[in-house]
């Protein structure tokens, strides 16, 4: 065998991995509390993530997996929520002055009743982002919809010599520069999740995590709801179709084990959890992560499940479509 037959092979057999960061991520704080956040779960729920090529957080919140996971060539957060988006985008093109405009900003319990009752289209993009700010880090577990928590303080807790959530406010700056590095290479969306799932279920390359707002009756946190069972039916019903690797977190219901079968090669595995109410009481909680066959055959072949064409790998697209052609 010549070496330019070793070289064009082993040329070939690299250009098939995934461009998804093999080190270990270091985890990055999230830039804010969120009603039903992933935060305190995120490094269990990236642990042996399957190759990729492209990343999709369809309902972002916080980006608390983005955040936790190493960077994928092509990187998506979406949330339908303008305010999360606003923020994000206002992190990356503006992060020196929204970080000052925090740092002038006291903790106190009357900004968060200002930042709560001025109406957000009277405010500019930069003080939206900062009142929401406020609203996420000044009330109890960051609720921000119709239960909304109380001021959160502490009387009995220090941190960095200063009282706990007033050190963590103090500290946000810091928190946000290195929030802004790891979304450089990140595009920011503002669609329904459901439009944006289907725009990659044909994409073999890309790994989606999916992680609705909880359906069944519970108190709702979230500024805009998608709670009802024709929205979780649509999403699950698209995710089954999907060709792509995906991965859904929520809590066990009849609805979901319906749709993700064993029989369609779903598998599912449990993560307990502590979760803080609006009250601020804790409750133990066990959140169910359901994984589709493409994910877990990639995860335990550590492959991409596309090979791509000699075109493609020139063209560095890593990431194509592949339908197959059906029979009439």
């Amino acid at each position: 065998m010549s070496n330019s037959d070793t070289t064009d092979k082993s040329t070939r057999a690299t250009s098939q991995q995934s461009i998804h960061g093999s080190k270990k991520a270091a985890k990055i704080n999230t830039p804010f509390g969120y009603f039903g956040s992933k935060n305190k779960i995120a490094m269990q729920l990236c642990k042996d993530l399957p190759p990729h090529n492209c990343w999709v957080e369809a309902f972002c919140g916080s980006a608390a997996l983005t955040l936790s996971k190493s960077p994928a060539g092509i990187e998506v957060i979406n949330d339908i929520d303008q305010e999360i988006i606003n923020f994000f985008r206002q992190l990356r093109e503006n992060p020196e002055k929204l970080c000052e405009l925090i740092s002038l900003t006291p903790y106190a319990a009357q900004e968060l009743e200002i930042a709560r009752s001025i109406p957000t289209e009277r405010l500019s993009e930069i003080e939206r982002a900062r009142r929401f700010l406020v609203q996420s880090m000044m009330a109890i577990n960051g609720v921000f919809g119709l239960e909304r928590g109380g001021f959160s303080h502490s009387d009995s807790y220090t941190r960095n010599g200063k009282e706990a959530r007033v050190s963590r406010w103090y500290n946000l700056p810091d928190r946000l520069s290195e929030v802004v590095e790891r979304l450089r290479s990140v595009r920011v969306e503002n669609k329904d999740a459901l439009v944006l799932l289907k725009s990659y279920i044909n994409r073999p390359a890309t790994l989606v995590y999916l992680d609705p707002p909880y359906y069944g009756e519970r108190i709702n946190g979230y500024n805009i709801d998608a709670n009802s069972e024709e929205f979780h039916t649509a999403l699950l019903k698209t995710a089954t179709q999907a060709k792509c690797m995906v991965f859904i977190s929520g809590y066990q219901n009849d609805l979901y084990d319906k749709f993700l079968t064993a029989k369609k090669g779903w598998q599912k595995k449990m993560i307990k959890t502590i979760t803080r109410g609006h009250s601020g009481n804790t409750h133990e909680r066990t959140e169910v992560v359901w994984m589709n066959k493409y994910f877990i055959k990639a995860s335990l072949t550590k492959k991409l499940p596309i090979k791509l064409t000699d075109k493609e790998r020139a063209e560095k697209k890593v990431n194509p479509e592949r339908i197959k052609n059906r029979k009439t």
